[in-house]
């Protein structure tokens, strides 16, 4: 099944990120974001590694609503 998107960033004009999804069927979010700085690298790092398979991406504050009503899209597609 197709990722439902959610929102795109509407400062980010036509370059289409930040971008957030939910796939239906998992009720997994799929978050298409900023790649962040070395500093912000190391940051994380301290909490515990990266793992390869992994990444961390950045989102604006401004984005919470989107991550609002991502929340709200999985928790109906549960109630499916």
């Amino acid at each position: 099944m197709a990722l439902r998107f959610v929102a795109k960033d509407e400062k980010s004009g036509d370059h289409g990120s930040p971008t957030v999804w939910v796939d239906p069927e998992t009720r997994d979010f799929v978050i298409q974001g900023w790649r962040i700085d070395e500093a912000t690298t190391a940051d994380c790092l301290a909490d515990g590694p990266i793992p390869d398979h992994e990444t961390v991406v950045r989102i604006p504050a401004r984005m919470a609503k989107a991550l609002k009503e991502a929340l709200d899209v999985a928790e109906l597609e549960q109630l499916r």
